[in-house]
């Protein structure tokens, strides 16, 4: 248990403890410029390649990894706004776009990490980033916001409800914190135990699995047009027929370079689709839904108007 430094104190004000995060924060930045560094090389390896599958793999490859350095990105800055502020009757973890509001009265106890086992966390787990979830000797399924790179500059924080593992260097000055406002704490209107979203990350989007999987299986679908076009390209005549049977069956011929139209206007419009229809659903769910599933149904459309082209070329 975390004992207090007796002093006296003239007022109660809000108080902000930030955890050691220099480590945390270089070690995502690396991650993030190598992730970076490697799409850009992926890209101009394709842009300077032919139509091809080879070329294809290069394009996924790059948008794979820009993918994995924007997240890495979001996570390094997430450490870098890290913090613990204690307020008058609520402890508050901020960690990016995220808030997890403690009431201070919901707070029963501190432990402080010294006296427990070191945690497995599962989550983000890497050097001065330790954000998850791990089961805790004693203290039970704790989630961790946390940059330690020893046990000793763990807090426990045991609540009503959840658990909290922190990085606090100086857990006394911190207890004293805590206690100082249980002492002033007021029961008029009682703070709920809540982990919040700001920004981007509050949009309704993130939490509709089926808006998500929507969004997921019409990016499938543009992966998929892209590849069976730049596979069977190279194969091609010059010059093919294109077929539109939604105009009565006309049949035009064209250079084969026509059928890259199809690709981009087809990854265009489900870029556009896809944005429209995330902030979209936050007004209104069914055409949010409507508009990411419609990006994927373009894509499926075109897909069979490429197949088409070939089998008459």
């Amino acid at each position: 248990m975390v004992h207090a430094r007796p002093r006296s104190r003239r007022a109660v004000e809000a108080v902000a403890f930030r955890p050691p995060r220099a480590l945390g924060v270089l070690t995502g930045g690396a991650f993030t410029v190598w992730a970076v560094v490697v799409a850009a090389v992926a890209a101009s390896v394709a842009l300077a390649s032919a139509v091809e599958t080879k070329t294809f793999v290069a394009w996924i490859v790059a948008g794979t990894l820009a993918l994995a350095a924007l997240t890495f990105a979001h996570w390094t800055y997430a450490l870098v706004t890290l913090d613990y502020i204690i307020d008058k009757n609520t402890l508050t973890i901020r960690w990016g776009f995220r808030r997890v509001i403690v009431p201070i009265d919901a707070i029963q106890r501190m432990v402080p990490g010294r006296t427990l086992d070191e945690p497995r966390v599962r989550g983000q787990n890497w050097w001065g980033c330790h954000i998850g979830s791990a089961d805790v000797k004693r203290i039970g399924f704790t989630l961790f916001y946390s940059t330690h790179r020893a046990p000793e500059e763990l807090l426990y924080v045991v609540t009503t409800g959840e658990s909290y593992a922190i990085t606090v260097l100086d857990q006394a000055a911190f207890a004293e914190e805590i206690q100082a406002r249980a002492r002033v704490a007021t029961a008029e209107e009682p703070h709920p135990q809540r982990s919040s979203a700001t920004g981007l990350a509050a949009l309704p989007f993130w939490r509709d699995r089926v808006a998500t999987t929507t969004a997921a299986l019409s990016v499938l679908a543009g992966a998929v047009l892209f590849g069976y076009v730049y596979s069977q390209y190279p194969g091609l005549p010059d010059v093919i027929q294109l077929n539109f049977p939604a105009l009565g069956g006309i049949v035009r011929v064209g250079d084969k370079s026509e059928l890259l139209r199809i690709v981009y206007l087809g990854l265009g419009v489900l870029a556009v689709n896809t944005t429209l229809g995330i902030f979209l659903h936050a007004r209104e769910r069914a055409a949010g839904l409507w508009m990411l599933a419609s990006g994927g149904m373009l894509q499926c459309v075109l897909l069979a108007a490429a197949i088409l082209a070939l089998e008459r070329s």
